[in-house]
């Protein structure tokens, strides 16, 4: 059924009706006519790419530019849906990060101490915590999204690319506004205003306002309907921006946005259990979820102030410009038992389990950039510049098992995370003939980060009487919250020592109003009652009364620890450049060529005790070296402008960083001391492949953009554990699996969007129809592909069994195996990914957008409708695989709908 649909959409577009995103989208300038300001026909597109404005057609490179005017016609309001124009592209949101890959280079490390590979910008200000992005796309001119390396133009070294969210500036001598009011499906309604002041000729101030609540294509099909579902959202955004140019040599703004989201949480599903044996995502309903526990919980507030300020020396222009960004940010997950699955439904869940994880970001970041470039008519276009990035972060992330017995949660609090970053950077394009510019650039980059605080496990053992194991602990009921910030101390206890154990839990957390941890080691702080106070309640009795207290009201046995201390810091230097040329076959032919490079800073991982040694190691900066040659055409026929675009690339893709385990040693008779997840240097991989874009009017006031990618993406080689056979129970596999020639995660093949619109009068006004179609290859989810999953068998039974079992164990230790290769060894199994549940291929898909427009000759006011995946295709635009039980599926909206009731003054 999915290739039908395929099929004939691909075949609609291709004749006449199909759709293509945005490297065309963006506006040329308007006109005094209302009705001319949405004309169809194909303009010069601006950008800047480049930190200048200039014609799309002039920039030698790949980047994309929509208009937040084409954004709404289409639906577009969530920074996650550009994936559906823009190809290559790939956005998801887990736990509010944002993670972007572009082209297949991209990175899933979104915590605090991670860099995104695609740096995110507001109005060209960079944003390190890309959180809340969806409560700043509102009044914006447009989005531009520039592919591969940028870090000779800009601040924050990109390797993937920059995506920029412009928003609309004051204008001077301009007084105008207007007011928005929507409804939609999911229960969507919001408004949007923005009104244009100037004061007197050369001052003026812009205001906006943004609000929408949205519910969510989620369904709570557990016996608890008290528990919404994850998804609902109660967004607020304002921004104000003031503009001064006295003259054409100075011109100074300020900005300042304010972003609050309320809401259930982001929606994910884990649906290993029902994939078992072979089953698919099409067997299930993904968004009906067995939830029960805590409520699902989101609390975002960020707020940014940003100065730019320039001046026109003649020869040079001095630009200056600061910003300050604040993030808080909380998360409670919705916890939920997955999704009905054959033989388990909502009649097996305990809805009185509080398990659950909590988040904590808490950001503020302050950015300096000193920058000297040529005037706008300069020959030779030069730019030099200093850039400096402080942040200071306070994190905390807490996992909660309720009822749990020798364990209760797992927990990383940072009180004091730090990070900066400086920069130096020149780039110039000479003009060495009329039509020959050459290109050059250099960046230079130091990065330093530390951390401090504490991190581990926590684990709690209750003997009852006689030695009888265990009691069970209540944690995370009812009012339950960790406390993350403001405590009298975040020194990790002894390891061993009960006492200062007690005392840090007893300041980690409030508790909740059915916990028991907190009764349970009453006393062990002071000394008075070591063993802990022993509390009879049946609901923390297995059995209903399997456990019973000591006569002396303590524990028989007890046993408590703590995180550990978690100390780490990290420094390197590294240096990019760009070299490349233009060349104007015509005034509207442009040939172009260029290898630049780039960088994502390495970092260090959680503190380890490898052998009784304190360590936390490092990794190495990603590295990425584009190559890539272009060409850029512009026809005028008597049927219009035609624009035709081609480019093709070659990415070197060093030192890519995935999350394998790391051994911790051995323990005592030669046991394994255990296994921490690390982030390391693993794979190096080639990406090549090329993108066609077509721009052209079509007759009776029509206009069609089309663009087609085609991108290989490959690990040249590489070993990391495969974590989906982590067997906690048995240790760790301590083996890697070879993951050359696997396709890297989040990148189609072939990828093909298309954008029709035309534009006919209508009642006396003027009506405009737009359909958005956007086609993606199948691609894999996570880097292991669908290769086997290789695990051992049980331990066997016999003592010769045993001891060739152990030694076959110890022979493996550090080895790569090939899992698509036969198994020789009788102690490893090899298993199906789908048949042990980890299905980890999004088929192939289209999605089409449909949007419609009318408006009266006086363009006062508008009326829009529209439609996003009118075909309502389920998307997994994300997965998280490990160990033996978790796959979970991150994924697009539903079909939804809605109209629009704009009014303009």
């Amino acid at each position: 059924m999915i290739c039908f649909k395929q099929s004939l959409l691909l075949g609609c577009a291709t004749l006449a009706i199909a759709a293509g995103p945005g490297q065309a989208w963006a506006q040329t300038a308007p006109s005094s006519d209302p009705l001319q300001d949405q004309a169809t026909d194909v303009g010069d597109v601006v950008v800047t790419a480049e930190r200048r404005e200039q014609s799309l057609q002039k920039y030698a490179g790949v980047a994309q530019a929509i208009s937040g005017q084409d954004l709404r016609a289409v639906g577009i309001d969530q920074i996650e849906d550009l994936q559906s124009a823009v190809p290559g592209l790939s956005i998801s949101n887990q736990e509010g990060n944002v993670q972007i890959y572009i082209r297949g280079v991209g990175t899933a490390n979104n915590t605090e101490l991670g860099d995104p590979s695609a740096a995110t910008h507001l109005n060209g200000v960079y944003l390190p915590r890309p959180r809340g992005l969806g409560g700043m796309f509102f009044d914006i001119a447009r989005v531009e999204i520039a592919k591969g390396p940028q870090g000779t133009l800009r601040g924050r070294n990109a390797v993937a690319g920059t995506l920029n969210i412009i928003p609309n500036l004051p204008r001077l001598g301009d007084r105008s506004g207007y007011a928005q009011a929507e409804i939609g499906t999911l229960d969507t309604s919001g408004y949007e205003a923005a009104l244009n002041l100037p004061i007197g000729e050369d001052q003026a101030v812009r205001l906006a306002i943004y609000g929408v609540d949205r519910g969510t294509a989620y369904k709570n099909v557990g016996d608890d309907s008290s528990l919404k579902p994850t998804g609902v959202q109660e967004l607020f955004s304002a921004r104000a921006s003031y503009l001064y140019k006295p003259n054409d040599r100075f011109k100074l703004t300020l900005m300042g946005d304010y972003e609050s989201e309320r809401g259930t949480g982001y929606p994910a599903t884990n649906i290993r259990n029902g994939l078992v044996n072979g089953g698919k995502p099409d067997d299930l309903e993904l968004r009906e979820v067995l939830f029960r526990g805590p409520q699902g919980l989101v609390e975002n507030d960020n707020w940014g102030l940003a100065l730019n300020a320039s001046y026109d020396f003649g020869p040079a222009v001095l630009e200056y410009s600061a910003s300050r960004r604040s993030v808080d940010y909380y998360q409670v997950n919705a916890a939920n038992e997955g999704v009905v699955r054959p033989g388990f439904g909502a009649a097996n869940v305990d809805y009185d389990n509080f398990g659950t994880q909590y988040w904590l970001t808490l950001s503020k970041s302050d950015i300096h950039e000193l920058r000297l470039s040529s005037p706008a008519d300069s020959k030779a276009i030069w730019s030099t510049g200093l850039f400096y990035f402080k942040e200071e972060q306070q994190v905390g992330f807490l996992s909660v098992v309720d009822k749990g017995q020798f364990y209760s949660g797992t927990e990383f609090t940072f009180p004091d995370v730090k990070s900066d970053s400086f920069a130096a950077y020149f780039d110039i394009t000479y003009p060495v003939t009329d039509q020959l510019r050459l290109k050059g650039g250099f960046r230079y980059t130091e990065e330093n980060k530390s951390r401090n605080g504490v991190g581990g496990n926590w684990s709690l053992g209750l003997g009852s009487l006689d030695y009888n194991c265990c009691f069970t602990t209540r944690l995370g009921t009812e009012g339950f919250r960790p406390i993350f910030t403001g405590r009298d101390s975040y020194v990790a206890p002894t390891p061993g020592n009960n006492q200062e154990a007690a005392k840090y839990f007893m300041g980690a957390f409030r508790p909740g109003a059915r916990d028991t941890f907190l009764d349970q080691i009453a006393g062990v702080a002071d000394g008075s009652r070591p063993n802990g106070t022993c509390v009879n309640r049946p609901d923390t009795q297995p059995g209903g009364g399997g456990q019973i207290c000591p006569a002396d009201g303590q524990h028989s046995f007890f046993q408590i620890s703590a995180p550990g201390a978690q100390v780490g810091s990290y420094e390197d230097s590294f240096n990019d450049y760009r070299v490349g040329f233009e060349y104007d076959l015509t005034d509207k032919n442009l040939f172009y060529g260029a290898i630049s490079t780039g960088h994502k800073s390495g970092g260090f991982n959680d503190t380890i005790t490898i052998n009784g040694v304190q360590t936390a190691p490092m990794f190495a900066p990603e590295s990425v070296t584009l190559f890539e040659l272009g060409t850029k055409n512009t026809f005028r026929p008597a049927s219009g402008r035609i624009d035709l675009n081609a480019n093709v690339f070659y990415y070197d893709y060093a030192d890519q960083v995935f999350q394998t385990l790391v051994s911790l040693g051995t323990g005592p008779n030669g046991a394994s001391a255990g296994f921490s997840q690390q982030n390391i240097n693993v794979a190096q991989s080639t990406i090549k492949g090329f993108e066609l874009e077509t721009r052209f009017d079509l007759p009776f006031r029509s206009r069609l953009d089309v663009i087609a990618a085609y991108i290989d993406a490959k690990a040249d080689n590489g070993a990391l554990t495969d974590t989906r056979g982590t067997d906690y129970g048995d240790g760790t596999p301590n083996f890697n699996v070879n993951i050359a020639k696997n396709e890297l995660p989040n990148v189609s093949k072939v990828n093909l969007n298309a954008h029709f619109q035309k534009t006919m009068d209508l009642f006396g006004g003027r009506a405009d129809f737009h359909l958005l179609a956007n086609y993606r290859s199948s691609f894999y989810l996570n880097i292991y592909n669908e290769m086997p999953v290789i695990q051992y068998v049980a331990r066997p039974s016999d003592p010769a069994g045993q001891a060739a079992y152990d030694a076959f164990k110890a022979s493996m230790a550090g080895a790569t195996v090939d899992p698509n290769a036969a198994l020789t060894s009788p102690f490893l199994r090899s298993t199906p990914a789908r048949d042990g549940g980890f299905w980890a291929r999004q088929q192939g898909y289209v999605t089409v957008n449909l949007g419609a427009g009318w408006e009266p000759a006086s363009g006062r006011y508008r009326v829009e409708a529209y439609v996003n995946n009118a075909f309502d295709e389920t998307v997994v635009e994300k997965q998280l695989v490990s160990d033996e039980v978790v796959n979970v599926l991150f994924l697009n909206q539903p079909r939804t709908a809605g109209i629009r009731l704009r009014a303009n003054f």
